[in-house]
């Protein structure tokens, strides 16, 4: 029982992900772009939320979803479930192209929740803040 006990404890107070590194993110063009995708492989959620607008919308595979709930699911492992499971990451393992002007992006992207897959981007900006982001798999 003590042996589990530890075990829990060590899960629950240890960092949820080290940093991860993003094969490619160099070369993307738009700074702010490129902030937002080193902020997910830094697990970095309060540079990430900084880049987007208060009231940002986000697409996943085509269905709205709530920006600051998808971004701690589906980014962040911030729901609770996952958390003490140590799972729920999401980052960009290799980004393989980028298009409009910098403003869409393609790769390989890691989460611990529904695996590896490629993955698209498209960012809408606003006055230097991002006001919209469409995700998607690329079948």
């Amino acid at each position: 029982m003590k042996l589990f006990a530890l075990l829990l404890i060590g899960i629950l107070y240890s960092p949820l992900s080290q940093a991860q590194s993003t094969e490619g993110l160099d070369k993307l063009s738009n700074p702010l772009v490129k902030s937002a995708v080193k902020a997910m492989s830094d697990n970095d959620r309060e540079s990430w939320m900084k880049l987007f607008s208060p009231k940002a919308v986000i697409s996943d595979d085509g269905k709205e979803r709530e920006f600051i709930q998808w971004s701690d699911s589906e980014i962040f492992g911030r729901l609770r479930a996952y958390i003490v499971l140590g799972k729920s990451r999401g980052y960009f393992k290799r980004i393989d192209k980028e298009d409009n002007q910098g403003l869409s992006i393609y790769g390989f992207f890691h989460t611990d929740r529904w695996g590896e897959f490629n993955t698209y981007m498209h960012f809408k900006i606003e006055n230097n803040q991002i006001i919209r982001l469409d995700v998607g798999q690329i079948k």
